[in-house]
């Protein structure tokens, strides 16, 4: 099957693009019909559950924030994943087919830091295949929080880690996760990019827009300005099948073992997605999607 000469040539440009500079952005990946029924399975949920997440201090200014694993309870986020990689996967096909390990959900800006997410991702030296993969469910401008990328840093060498171990965890083995560490880490390289002249970039986008990038670019969100105006967005943390994701520990501590793995995924049109059952709120409660419901397409929902 040969591609449409305008369809291979974008392609072309996003491969490059992602090479060069560490991400890529993909205008118009997602169809319009596809990002509004989302949304609208968002309001859904919103109208219902979102008393109980006020009471329990699960929303930040009365918005969503960094949702684990939406998509086991809000189903059409499955089909943005499935438009998402299609339209991607000239990148995230690389080191095999790409199936969705974990996911995150924002209606607020992240506003993080610029970070590298090769130590919370880690599947062993010189072993490549997680990406990360931003779709826009909103557009985005510097008044809700767009996305940050530091061209080229994907590029930079570490730096000194058992230099940086040895400051936080001097006689001790680094737990799984670390902030102290990790922001250190990231301080680090931010400074050898600043060193290298390296392009910040500001990620303005389009609802449907997709952005792609590489575990070690350094990337973040700035301030959400605008708190009337959402910035709806599903991260999708993606590998090949069965690859291992190991956290601090290992990323600090190479020698460590890092066991195959062998996981369960569900078949959603022709994709895998990590099996699972429960959603995660802020990092401060798990809910069950059998508590939570399942919201179907077009706004209906059931429960198990």
């Amino acid at each position: 099957m040969f591609l449409e000469e305008d369809v291979y040539q974008k392609m072309l440009k996003y491969s490059d693009d992602f090479e060069r500079d560490g991400f890529c952005i993909i205008r118009g990946a997602i169809n319009l019909k596809t990002i509004n029924n989302a949304n609208l399975v968002v309001d859904e949920f919103l109208i219902r559950h979102k008393p109980m997440l006020e009471k329990k201090g699960l929303l930040n200014n009365g918005l969503l924030q960094r949702v684990v694993n939406f998509h086991h309870s809000l189903i059409p986020l499955k089909d943005v994943f499935i438009e998402a990689i299609e339209s991607s996967s000239e990148v995230t096909d690389i080191f095999g087919p790409a199936t969705l390990y974990t996911s995150l959900f924002f209606e607020l800006g992240s506003q993080q830091s610029l970070h590298r997410d090769t130590p919370y991702f880690f599947s062993g030296n010189n072993r490549g295949g997680y990406m990360g993969v931003w779709a826009a469910l909103d557009d985005v401008d510097e008044s809700n929080g767009p996305l940050i990328a530091v061209k080229g840093s994907h590029k930079l060498s570490e730096p000194d880690l058992m230099s940086l171990k040895s400051k936080f965890h001097p006689s001790e083995p680094v737990p799984p996760s670390s902030p102290e560490l990790f922001n250190a880490y990231n301080e680090e390289l931010i400074s050898m990019a600043k060193k290298a002249g390296l392009e910040t970039v500001v990620c303005n986008v389009s609802k449907g827009d997709v952005i792609v990038w590489n575990p070690a670019t350094l990337h973040g969100g700035t301030t959400h300005i605008n708190k009337e105006k959402t910035r709806r967005s599903f991260v999708m943390h993606v590998t090949p099948q069965n690859m291992p994701m190991k956290h601090m520990d290992h990323f600090f501590d190479r020698t460590k073992f890092i066991e195959p793995v062998d996981k369960v995924y569900e078949n959603y049109c022709g994709r895998l997605i990590e099996d699972g059952d429960k959603v995660d709120f802020m990092h401060k409660e798990t809910m069950s999607v059998n508590y939570l419901g399942r919201f179907e397409n077009k706004g209906s929902d059931t429960s198990f």
